[in-house]
């Protein structure tokens, strides 16, 4: 085969591959960046009717048994 086929074929078969695995790393790094930002509501609630160590140590302070959040 000539030297200008694989000139030609060449780039048409390694541009989309570089295309489409930037692509892939850019959605993956997109969807690793929205799921730190996801915050479990239920464990929320949960931490905050129990007390954080603030709450807690507050209301040893004031002498508090139950803690209102």
């Amino acid at each position: 085969m000539s030297l200008e086929f694989y000139v030609l074929v060449i780039p048409f078969c390694a541009i989309p591959v570089v295309l489409v695995s930037l692509d892939y790393l850019n959605k993956s790094a997109e969807f690793k960046k929205s799921k730190i930002n996801v915050i479990d509501f239920d464990i929320f609630v949960k931490r905050k009717e129990e007390g954080d160590a603030v709450d807690i140590d507050i209301a040893e302070l004031l002498d508090i048994d139950k803690i209102a959040a």
